[in-house]
């Protein structure tokens, strides 16, 4: 059977999104998702690959809300973002795009951003409910995107959920570097 042209494209992001994984030391068992959260606890637990510990983000996730900052920012940065108070001076709306098209977009702005000064951009990508496959694509894919090296290279600083009024979990606020 020929080889359909999006199968490339899933192999692709399966692959980015395995990179860094690491085989489970217990040997082979079955894993059907994450496990529950202990009862009262509130830290938030690492979203995506396992990383290494000295990568360039250090990532947290609660359900859908996906935040990180560069190794060398204080969690009091993250806090501030995450309140909104880095208010987006350029923003971008992903909709409509393909992954790869949203990715470069949104590296294309954040360049362009630092590049005149800017401190915090606003990138819209929705939450994935009208999504082909009726699960989020662009939301995960800048997620990965905003931990990875790329993007710290970039000058991403941090980056959090906007607040409700500007997109909640629909959209990323990301702080770059001076």
């Amino acid at each position: 059977m020929p080889k359909l042209p999006s199968d490339d494209d899933d192999v692709r992001a399966f692959e980015e999104a395995m990179r860094g994984a690491r085989r489970l030391d217990n040997g082979p068992r079955r894993v059907s998702g994450s496990p529950p959260a202990p009862v009262g606890s509130s830290k938030p637990r690492r979203a995506g690959p396992p990383r290494d510990p000295g990568g360039p983000f250090k990532i947290e996730a609660s359900g859908d809300a996906v935040a990180g900052r560069a190794a060398d920012v204080s969690a009091e940065v993250l806090r501030a973002l995450r309140r909104g108070d880095h208010r987006p001076e350029m923003r971008l709306d992903l909709h409509g795009r393909t992954r790869d098209e949203a990715l470069r977009a949104a590296e294309r702005l954040v360049l362009r951003a630092r590049a005149e000064g800017r401190r915090a951009v606003l990138l819209i990508h929705g939450r994935g409910q009208n999504s082909e496959a009726g699960e989020p694509v662009l939301r995960p894919a800048l997620h990965a995107w905003l931990g990875s090296a790329a993007a710290a290279k970039a000058g991403v600083m941090a980056f959090a959920p906007a607040p409700p009024r500007s997109g909640g979990t629909g959209a990323t606020v990301v702080l770059l570097r001076r």
